[in-house]
């Protein structure tokens, strides 16, 4: 059991090799894994960590800032296009219904000038087939006349000429 044992001096030895030559392998691969080291460089590669991590939550605070003043500016541009949205839909609203009151005047206004216009040709087309029908009766009164009396004087020539057929 002893040959095979190592001895407690033996192994804390071995222990602080290993350890120097443990600090020796970090330093030349520029490991610091512990800041409560004595050398200066880990003191400043700490405080360089503790500035940026300072710069850092600087920046992230300067973010949140810019962050919330673009919500609230955003919120502000929908909010001022929501009104002007609101504006022109008014706006169209009424102008629509001027456009719609002044074509209904205006068809309005057509319409009482094509019914006067229409009356007034009826009433003008009516007088004239008035005129035409008195002509008309006044020409067929004398035409009447005229054949009456040419079939009367026809008529009195016949019976004359028959009376004489008689008395011969």
């Amino acid at each position: 059991m002893g040959d095979a044992l190592m001895q407690d001096d033996q192994l804390e030895a071995i222990a602080d090799q290993v350890k120097e030559k443990m600090i020796l392998w970090m330093e030349e691969k520029h490991i610091y894994p512990f800041p409560g080291r004595s050398s200066g460089i880990d003191s400043q590669m700490l405080e360089r960590m503790v500035r940026v991590e300072e710069g850092i939550k600087h920046q992230n605070e300067n973010l949140e800032k810019m962050i919330s003043q673009t919500d609230r500016r955003f919120e502000e541009l929908i909010d001022n296009m929501n009104l002007r949205f609101k504006e022109v839909n008014e706006t169209m609203d009424r102008r629509f219904t001027e456009v719609n009151e002044t074509m209904d005047r205006r068809f309005k206004e057509v319409n009482e000038t094509m019914d006067r216009r229409f009356s007034e040709v009826s009433e003008t087309m009516d007088r004239r087939f008035k005129d035409v029908h008195e002509i008309m009766d006044k020409r067929f009164n004398r035409l009447y006349v005229f054949l009456s009396g040419v079939f009367l004087t026809l008529l009195t020539g016949m019976i004359t000429l028959i009376i004489q057929g008689f008395q011969v």
